[in-house]
């Protein structure tokens, strides 16, 4: 079965890395995980194939989570990645009635660690264009001279990095500092290259690149993975009041939570929440 993957590269000559995600299977996932109409599987081409490559921040150990509150049109996404390539991802809600290209609200970034409280950077935004919020929200919150393009079909993505002095090789005889701009130029036609690859022919990227003077770094997979459980849903019930909590299972014993991730249900009994409270 194929699956989508997450490719890095680094260039010494000119100073800078690129990240490419072949995200095809990426996309089809969503499809079968969602129940979502053709605007808002646009609206997934364009903000998950780019949100993903912040998974090139993520440290070991670390999860990281990005979360658009638009208030103009009105409308949530999330997609929550781990350094290993997993990530889950939802939007409401799924039956726009247009595609939304703008938004008027908040973004904000969430990086978790275990036994650490969460490190959370809120960006707001007015009337901005869609394509341009993963671009700022890099620059902004990671202080990172990158740039996000996305092929024309919105199944891959490619971010270019321009490397700090102290990242590249001084060794190199004919280093040339370049701007990200002059890169972006220079670089045009071997990046649309990419950005055109099917699933079927995406191994052919690593030797586009060597014949660019590029050093393939390392890859991994990217996949939908939702750690969801009973056990969580049945803790979830416990962030409410013991008012609300009674009320929900004061007709029937038994309830079904569905999971907004990934839409697995779960049957939850009075009884489970009388287990989690002798735990």
């Amino acid at each position: 079965m194929h699956k989508s993957k997450q490719y890095s590269f680094i260039n010494n000559t000119h100073g800078f890395s690129i990240s490419f995600i072949e995200g095809h299977a990426a996309m089809g996932q969503i499809s079968k995980i969602h129940n979502i109409g053709p605007y808002a599987y646009d609206f997934y081409h364009k903000t998950l194939l780019s949100s993903l490559q912040m998974i090139n921040f993520i440290k070991p150990n670390e999860r990281l989570g990005f979360y658009i509150d638009s208030e103009e049109p009105y409308y949530r996404y999330k997609v929550e990645i781990s350094p290993d390539g997993h990530y889950r991802t939802l939007l409401l809600p799924e039956d726009f009635d247009d595609f939304p290209t703008t938004l008027t609200g908040k973004c904000r970034i969430s990086k978790m660690t275990p036994r650490q409280a969460p490190y959370l950077t809120v960006l707001e935004f007015k009337e901005h264009k869609l394509e341009d919020i993963v671009n700022e929200v890099i620059e902004k919150s990671y202080q990172n001279n990158a740039l996000i393009k996305i092929s024309e079909d919105k199944s891959n993505s490619l971010m270019i990095v321009k490397l700090p002095p102290a990242n590249v090789n001084s060794k190199i005889e004919d280093f040339e500092d370049l701007s990200l701009k002059q890169i972006t130029t220079q670089y045009k036609d071997l990046f649309e290259q990419l950005l055109q690859l099917k699933h079927t022919d995406v191994e052919e990227a690593e030797q586009i690149l060597k014949d660019a003077d590029f050093h393939y770094i390392g890859s991994k997979e990217i996949s939908f993975h939702c750690p969801c459980s009973k056990k969580k849903m049945v803790e979830n019930l416990f962030s409410l009041p013991k008012a609300d909590r009674e009320h929900i299972f004061a007709e029937k014993p038994a309830v079904e939570i569905r999971c907004d991730y990934c839409n697995s249900i779960y049957d939850v009994h009075k009884d489970d929440l009388d287990e989690y409270t002798v735990q």
